[in-house]
C-alpha cells in the first residue's frame, strides 16, 4: 500500500449526480409554481383581501427557489470540476514522480 491520501473522485462524482437530481426536482417545483393563480373567490367574501397579502410572500418564496436552484446547479458542476482536477492533477504528479525515480533519459 503506498503512502499518502486519496481523494474519492467517484464519490464526488456522485454526490454532484445527487446534486443534479434535486435541482430537476426543484425546477418542477418552480414550473408547478407558474401554473397557481390565486383567484379572489378563494377564500370566500370574509378573507377576500388574504390574496392581496399572501402574494408578496409568494413571490418571495419563488425568489428564494430561484436562488436555491441557480445555487445546486453551479454546486454540481463545482464539485464535478473539482473531481476532475484533482484526478488530473494526481496523474500529473504521479507522472513526474515515476520520472524523477528514473533518473535523467
Amino acid at each position: 500500500m503506498s503512502a499518502g491520501m486519496g481523494f474519492p473522485a467517484e464519490a464526488v462524482r456522485q454526490h454532484a449526480a445527487a446534486v443534479s437530481e434535486v435541482v430537476e426536482q426543484m425546477t418542477q417545483a418552480r414550473s408547478a409554481v407558474h401554473e397557481i393563480v390565486m383567484d379572489d373567490q378563494a377564500y370566500g367574501e370574509i378573507c377576500r383581501f388574504l390574496p392581496g397579502l399572501l402574494s408578496p410572500l409568494f413571490a418571495g418564496a419563488v425568489e428564494v427557489v430561484n436562488g436555491a436552484v441557480d445555487a445546486l446547479a453551479e454546486t454540481a458542476l463545482m464539485l464535478r470540476a473539482t473531481a476532475d482536477t484533482i484526478e488530473v492533477t494526481d496523474v500529473d504528479s504521479a507522472q513526474q514522480l515515476t520520472e524523477s525515480d528514473h533518473g535523467p533519459g
